[in-house]
């Protein structure tokens, strides 16, 4: 009877009839409990082995975990009973090893959110003992755990035996090793793979905060013939533009990845939120055609931030909130959810709530410009400058001082009364020395300073040395067309004033600095066109933009995603 169940417990398995299998192990282990005689030791270690596996690939972990937990203590009896008896093990292929069975355990701990347990039980396992599925797996959790010395060390034992194991590879870099040291880790390989040495580059110059060196060397391998058109590659351009602030780029490499691969999940909800920010028709309409049309218990954390960023567009703040909660459920170290909840929160002025999540995104990455905004602006919202000032100072020194960085720690500056007058200047003149193309709003942010301060002519001249560089800009002429006013020069100011209608027929700053030629133009009523939050000031427009930034109130209130699953979000 024996060997008739083992044979078919066997064949359910080759099926992969696992359901069937928990039915018939259960049967066969309260038998051997009733009639002990029936199955000798290395049979019933045997059907406890089919049972417990049967109950993972079911997702029974619990279920699992404790029956591993059975047949490693029966496998240790056997192996002692062996011993004693002079006997040796029957079949021993057929018996998992002391190191398989405590590393199903670990996955069983590891689906129940148990690292500290899945830790202990690979602790177990001699380090001579240790395979590299092993090694990897407990560098993962030491990584998770904060232990990073020791995540070091397991990820290094992974490449010496399997040298190709790139993501041993990424996570080492990210851990601070130095390229050149991981390359020499891999000689056995990357001697034979032409692209290898090359792509450890790009991620050692990623992972060290060098995001123009990284996108060089990854667009040196984005061509025909070599890696074109490969997802993973593609991704990391993006995140380097959005880590440069080039989001613009990074949406167009973004949804390039998703023409190429629908079913995109790593890098959604990073386009999601992309989208959500430019807060344009277009965009939203291409955020609303990102939410999975599948039923929603196969959604990933990525899926309910599309969802979560979409609500927010349509300023449906309660269910944007609600969204990426369920998204921090399924992963709680997931950046575009932590940020979609802060910039929530912040919409709804529970400032406290968005600096906590702010506070435990940048645990995560400190080198993102949008995520450091979002604190500075909870914290000036609650009144607390110091520590507003506390993370824009940060921002400089994690964004290697760029002048987006600049002009956050400017922003704050500017709220703070205590702020001397020179440093505030010195700040915002590094920003204009960082921003050759006018990228960022340095350079209207330090005229605006400037005109506070009634140095009109040094604010023109500052922007004439610019204005044939940069882009032409309506919002420039205007500013320039500003202080030939407040100087009395009106044939000059009427010509700027004029371009920058020209740029921009729905300039309103413009238009009424026409009409006030002639007559001085108080500081309070040209302050009141202007607004600065977090280092972006705006002139009042009433062009197209606007629109693109609200709902309209005459669509259809509710618009959801497709499928029904998604209707009953309603009464969340």
């Amino acid at each position: 009877m024996a060997n008739a169940i083992l044979n078919q417990l066997q064949a359910l398995k080759d099926q992969e009839l696992y359901s069937n299998i928990c039915k018939v192990s259960d049967l066969a282990l309260t038998l051997a409990e009733q009639k002990p005689d029936v199955f000798n030791l290395p049979t019933k270690l045997q059907i406890t082995l089919y049972y417990s596996d049967a109950c993972f690939f079911t997702r029974q972990y619990i279920q699992a975990e404790s029956l591993y937990r059975q047949a490693l203590q029966m496998r240790k009896n056997y192996i002692m009973k062996s011993k004693t008896s002079s006997n040796k093990i029957e079949n021993p292929t057929n018996l998992l090893s002391d190191v398989d069975i405590k590393y199903q355990i670990h996955l069983c701990c590891v689906a129940l959110k148990q690292k500290n347990a899945a830790c202990e039980i690979l602790q177990m396992i001699s380090a001579r003992h240790r395979t590299p599925k092993v090694n990897m797996a407990l560098g993962n959790i030491y990584k998770d755990l904060g232990q990073e010395r020791a995540a070091i060390t397991c990820f290094k034992e992974v490449l010496r035996e399997c040298p190709l194991a790139l993501e041993a590879v990424e996570n080492l870099l990210k851990l601070g090793l130095k390229g050149v040291e991981v390359n020499s880790l891999m000689i056995p390989v990357s001697s034979e793979i032409s692209w290898l040495s090359m792509w450890i580059k790009a991620q050692a110059q990623l992972h060290s905060k060098d995001f123009i060196g990284a996108l060089k060397t990854y667009k040196s391998m984005e061509v025909h013939g070599l890696l074109k058109d490969n997802i993973s590659l593609l991704l990391n351009i993006a995140y380097c533009y959005h880590y440069l602030c080039e989001d613009a780029k990074a949406i167009s490499t973004l949804q390039k990845i998703l023409r190429l691969d629908p079913n995109m999940i790593i890098g959604r909800d990073l386009l999601s939120t992309l989208l959500a920010a430019s807060g344009t028709k277009e965009h939203n309409r291409a955020l609303e055609a990102l939410i999975p049309s599948m039923d929603t218990s196969l959604w990933s954390a990525e899926h309910w931030v599309v969802l979560g960023n979409y609500m927010y567009t349509l300023k449906k703040y309660d269910k944007a909130a609600y969204f990426g909660q369920q998204a921090c459920l399924l992963d709680k170290r997931n950046l575009e959810a932590l940020l979609l909840k802060a910039n929530t929160f912040l919409q709804i002025k529970k400032y406290q709530d968005a600096s906590n999540h702010c506070t435990e995104a940048l645990q995560l990455c400190n080198f993102r410009y949008d995520i450091h905004k979002c604190a500075v602006e909870s914290y000036i919202q609650s009144n607390r400058i110091r520590e507003a000032e506390s993370v824009a100072v940060n921002a400089c020194k994690q964004m290697n001082f760029s002048a987006q960085a600049y002009c956050l720690h400017a922003s704050v500056l500017l709220k703070d009364p205590m702020a001397a007058s020179r440093t505030v200047r010195k700040i915002l003149e590094k920003a204009v020395s960082q921003d050759k193309t006018g990228a960022t709003n340095a350079l209207p942010m330090l005229v605006e300073f400037l005109e506070g301060e009634q140095q009109y002519e040094q604010a023109s001249q500052l922007l004439l040395k610019h204005i044939e560089t940069q882009k032409p800009s309506s919002r420039l002429h205007q500013l320039l067309g500003d202080c030939f006013v407040n100087l009395q020069k009106d044939d000059e100011a009427f010509h700027h004033y004029t371009i920058a209608l020209k740029l921009d027929p729905t300039n309103q700053r413009s238009t009424e600095g026409l009409n006030n030629i002639g007559r001085s133009l108080s500081l309070s009523k040209r302050d009141s066109y202007y607004t600065c939050v977090a280092g972006e000031t705006s002139y009042n427009s009433q062009g197209t933009n606007s629109s693109d930034h609200e709902v309209d109130p005459e669509s259809d209130a509710d618009p959801w995603p497709r499928g029904e699953d998604i209707e009953s979000f309603d009464e969340c």
